[in-house]
């Protein structure tokens, strides 16, 4: 099946509709089979960072309007995290990230999904997500400049 640009952004602007103002959380771990899955924090997830818009914690995270059959994070944003592990591996000192997951405003991404998510391992072709070891130490800060959401068109 292939879809038109057309079906392309209108997919894109419903799913920019739930999810903006929401967080990208990375995290470590067996990646779930489906967004849509609880994380088990106590003895297999670590959550390595939350991104929000200048590591304030508190501003949700926004894309720009699909062009295409693509999306991308808002140019104007600043989507960063500082590095603290939560879950089963919190007292490590370093990690590496297998996935991230993007939750529409209010979703931690740990529970069994309620709404729109999105979730993609760690340094896709699409992201510039971090994908090799972090450190958390109360002070390291990563960033994210590139995330784009596609739908396939042709």
């Amino acid at each position: 099946m292939s879809i038109s640009d057309f079906t392309g952004d209108a997919v894109l602007t419903a799913i920019k509709n739930e999810v903006d103002g929401g967080r990208l959380y990375l995290f470590s771990g067996p990646v779930p089979a489906s967004a849509d899955d609880p994380l088990d924090m106590d003895n297999v997830h670590t959550q390595i960072a939350e991104f929000t818009e200048g590591n304030d914690g508190m501003t949700g995270l926004t894309f720009a309007a699909p062009v295409g059959a693509g999306m991308l994070k808002s140019p104007a944003e600043v989507w960063e995290a500082t590095v603290a592990f939560d879950g089963v591996n919190a007292g490590a000192t370093t990690l590496t990230p297998t996935f991230y997951r993007f939750g529409a405003p209010g979703d931690d991404c740990r529970g069994a999904a309620t709404g729109a998510r999105l979730q993609g391992t760690a340094g896709g072709p699409l992201t510039n997500l971090p994908c090799g070891d972090q450190t958390a130490n109360g002070a390291n800060k990563i960033s994210v400049d590139t995330f784009v959401v596609a739908a396939e068109a042709g």
